[in-house]
């Protein structure tokens, strides 16, 4: 891992609310991009969480850290290369057994972040936790344009250029 394209917390909340201000679906974006940030999942990971797969604590808890259960992943791989037809092919986890999962703690700021998107979209259990405009798999040019748009609006033009934070994924542990 490059140290040098790492955000700072200041650089990542910047970003998060820049994100969550956007007109067309930013605060679906923005939950989905600090779910990478807090928890460390790769993309195609958090693409394939349901809202099932999210622990979150009672509202009035003492202790308000959230856990995740990553047991998949969607990768976009493109409609040629799938037998479905479909841009996302659901496959086990990077580097895992097959069929094996892992827990992971998600920060308190994550869960005040999920506990409203879950509550706004009007999630259920088993739909997907992070959706596209219109109900299906969040597209990977979307969350790529609306990454770029928001580093290019928030660092300074030196940053920006820099490798910090140039992909969604860059994240210690990434």
């Amino acid at each position: 891992m490059d140290k040098r394209s790492l955000l700072n917390p200041d650089q990542a909340a910047a970003i998060l609310d820049w994100i969550r201000r956007r007109p067309r679906g930013g605060e679906r974006l923005q939950a989905f991009i600090a779910t990478l940030y807090y928890c460390g999942p790769r993309p195609e990971e958090a693409l394939a969480m349901r809202v099932v797969d999210v622990s979150l604590p009672e509202p009035d808890a003492d202790d308000q850290w959230c856990e995740l259960l990553i047991h998949t992943a969607t990768p976009e791989v493109g409609k040629q290369w799938t037998d479905t037809g479909e841009i996302h092919e659901q496959r086990d986890l990077k580097g895992r057994a097959e069929g094996e999962t892992r827990t992971v703690p998600g920060h308190p700021a994550l869960t005040r972040i999920l506990r409203q998107h879950i509550e706004d979209e009007e999630l259920k259990p088993g739909d997907l936790l992070f959706q596209g405009e219109s109900g299906g798999v969040l597209a990977g040019s979307v969350i790529r344009r609306a990454w770029r748009s928001a580093r290019k609006a928030v660092l300074p033009p030196h940053v920006f250029e820099s490798p910090t934070g140039r992909r969604v994924y860059d994240r210690p542990g990434g």
